[in-house]
């Protein structure tokens, strides 16, 4: 993993805040990066239709790309 370093001006007696902040919020996206994704295949059989899942492909795809 690479390593970044940032200089940034904060108040005096902030440092320490922005330091816990900065970590909040870089571990925040690191475990939405881990996220499981939800692919379009995983969700079909969760809710009763009459139509088939290529049917229901065919309509998702229409009205996403036109």
């Amino acid at each position: 993993m690479g390593e970044v370093n940032v200089r940034v001006v904060v108040p005096d007696g902030m440092e320490e805040i922005f330091k816990k902040e900065l970590s909040v919020l870089l571990e925040a996206l690191w475990k939405a990066k881990k996220k499981p994704r939800v692919k379009v295949k995983d969700i079909f059989g969760m809710m009763p239709s009459e139509k088939s899942a290529k049917e229901l492909r065919m309509e998702f795809y229409e009205e996403v790309f036109g």
